[in-house]
C-alpha cells in the first residue's frame, strides 16, 4: 500500500529471482537485485522496524549519520558514498525511481555521449547521456 500512495514517489518496486537454495538468484539486470546484492546502495531497516528481508531503502545523506548507521548498520557510509558520486550504471538505475508504478524486472542502459564533468566531494564525477 505505502509504494502505491508514496508521496514523494521515491520508490522502486520489483520482484527478485529465488534459486534452488532458497537466495536470491544472480540476476543483474534486475534494479533490486543491482541496488541490493551487487552495490549495496538499498540497506534493509533493522529487523526489529519489520521490513526485512521485504523493505529496502537508500539512506538519505541528509540525516545524521550516526542517526543512519543505528538505523541501517555499517553499511551507511558505503551506501551513501556510491549514491554521491554515481558511476553510469549506479546512475541509470536511480533514475528508474519516479518513472513509474509498474513492477520492474529488467534495465539495460544504452551508452551515449559524455555531456558533463565536474569533482564532488573530491570525486570525479561525469556525465553521460544515456537512456
Amino acid at each position: 500500500r505505502c509504494m502505491a500512495a508514496c508521496v514523494g514517489k521515491i520508490r522502486l518496486q520489483g520482484l527478485v529471482k529465488i534459486g534452488s537454495n532458497g537466495e536470491w538468484a544472480h540476476d543483474p539486470d534486475n534494479p533490486q537485485y543491482y541496488l541490493i546484492k551487487d552495490r549495496k546502495v538499498a540497506l534493509p531497516l533493522y529487523p526489529q522496524f519489520g521490513t526485512e528481508p521485504n523493505g529496502y531503502y537508500v539512506p538519505s545523506r541528509h540525516v545524521p549519520r550516526a542517526y543512519s548507521q543505528q538505523m541501517f548498520g555499517p553499511g551507511v557510509d558505503h551506501s551513501i558514498d556510491q549514491y554521491m558520486v554515481p558511476d553510469r550504471d549506479l546512475l541509470g538505475v536511480l533514475q528508474l525511481f519516479r518513472t513509474t508504478q509498474r513492477i520492474i524486472f529488467k534495465w539495460k542502459r544504452e551508452p551515449g555521449p559524455k555531456i558533463f564533468e565536474t569533482n564532488i566531494h573530491g570525486k570525479k564525477f561525469e556525465m553521460y547521456n544515456d537512456t
